[in-house]
């Protein structure tokens, strides 16, 4: 029986069709629902009052006249750039924004599949797959409702991360990232303890410009916001608050107080130190592409207050998973429950929560705290592989594409011996 070609989309690394019927289908489904529901997007909001404060010269970290009096957490560099919102029209605005987001979660998990090392011929379809599932992941689906930040800031550190070592730029789009948001700092401590000292000053170098232009153009913000504003998380927000994914907010919840026992510090400490060392170790062993979303994730675990929304690194965690890790892909799944919404989100009763609603309000934690685990676990079974067959850094993208490409060579030798072997016309 004669041995059937791939397909067209195969050999030319096109996505299938039925990818992109499927993207489509998701794209309109969720404008669709966006319709019916008519989301706030409340950070845009916020994001546009600090432009607006800018352009107008009045206290960027004063009362904005926000939804729920909300008010401004990023640095002065940040709302420099949100000035530019204030031009277009609000509702134009709103969809520029959606679009946008959009666009930006298609460039993350093509990154993320980069990062990833799944094979080039196949990647454009596992792309446009993967991001129609994305959309309704929930760090995904919330960033879209408020209108953040957070996708733009997941593709800047990926691009950077994905360049090709000694690229003299390497490291500047994630000290732009800090100056917007200054969380992308554990980044910099990451490339220290892996030996990236030159990507590491680079990365630096380019935050404290940020900061430099902020301090030039808002003297007396930037002093607000670094010497004050800075250190106070309840400006963020609730600790409480069961959207808060951070061991910090978890402890609060277990303590029902603000200010739990000093002790309860070192259980933050320590998963720092432990997902750091995590961190590097799967560098080492596996490269960035186990090494990063680890690093990542101690972010997330380790922060004052980690949002929901705040773990889109969800989507480069499951294309990780996919692509090594397949088994284990189901655990996932829980960013796609909404399961973090199950519990009350109301001031006060948080901090009353019973064991039962603490226990569902760590959904993420407990993700993340597994996830840690596992990038170790990968790490230290590496090790053993022998070193002729371990590559710190493998392209496993590229070791598919070869396989493919002998693949095809065999199928055009079995045609051409066929031909050869074919009865002459008389």
């Amino acid at each position: 029986m004669r041995k059937r070609g791939k397909a067209l989309w195969v050999r030319t690394g096109a996505p299938a069709p039925w990818a992109l019927a499927f993207l489509a289908a998701s794209i309109a489904a969720y404008l669709a629902v966006r319709g019916l529901t008519k989301p706030s997007m409340v950070d845009l909001v916020v994001y546009r009052a600090e432009g607006q404060a800018v352009v107008d010269g009045r206290d960027l970290y004063g009362p904005l006249g926000t939804p729920h009096g909300l008010l401004a957490t990023y640095p002065p560099f940040a709302a420099m750039l949100f000035a530019g919102l204030t031009v277009p029209p609000y509702e134009a605005l709103r969809i520029g924004v959606i679009a946008a987001n959009i666009a930006l979660l298609l460039l993350v998990v093509v990154l993320s599949a980069r990062l990833a090392g799944i094979a080039v011929r196949r990647r454009a379809t596992v792309v446009a797959a993967a991001t129609a599932l994305c959309i309704w992941a929930e760090p995904v689906f919330t960033t879209f409702r408020y209108g953040q930040v957070n996708l733009l800031l997941l593709a800047l550190i990926l691009w950077d991360f994905g360049r090709p070592a000694g690229t003299r730029t390497k490291g500047v789009a994630l000290g732009i990232a800090m100056g917007i948001k200054v969380t992308p700092g554990i980044f910099v401590v990451y490339l220290l303890l892996t030996r990236r000292f030159r990507e590491a000053a680079a990365a630096v170098a380019a935050f404290a410009a940020t900061v430099a232009v902020g301090a030039l153009a808002l003297p007396g913000s930037s002093r607000a916001f670094w010497f004050t504003h800075l250190s106070d998380p309840q400006r963020v927000g609730r600790l409480e608050n069961a959207a808060n994914q951070s061991v910090r907010g978890l402890v609060v919840r277990i303590t029902h107080t603000r200010e739990p026992d000093q002790l309860w510090y070192l259980l933050v400490a320590a998963v720092g130190v432990a997902g750091l060392a995590g961190a590097v170790l799967a560098y080492r062993a596996l490269g960035d592409r186990w090494g990063l979303p680890a690093c990542a994730v101690t972010g997330l675990l380790v922060s004052p207050i980690a949002w929901t929304h705040h773990w889109v690194w969800c989507v480069p965690i499951a294309l990780l998973l996919w692509a090594e890790a397949r088994r284990l892909l189901a655990a996932v799944a829980v960013f796609w429950t909404f399961a973090v919404w199950a519990v009350p989100h109301v001031p006060y009763v948080e901090l009353d929560f019973a064991p039962w609603q603490t226990a569902l309000s760590a959904w993420y934690i407990l993700f993340g705290l597994g996830f840690l685990a596992l990038a170790a676990a990968k790490a230290r079974s590496a090790a053993y592989v022998p070193k002729a067959r371990t590559r710190a850094d493998a392209d496993l993208g590229d070791e598919l594409d070869e396989l493919d490409e002998l693949d095809e060579r065999d199928e055009q030798s079995e045609r051409d011996g066929r031909g050869r072997r074919a009865p002459q016309a008389v």
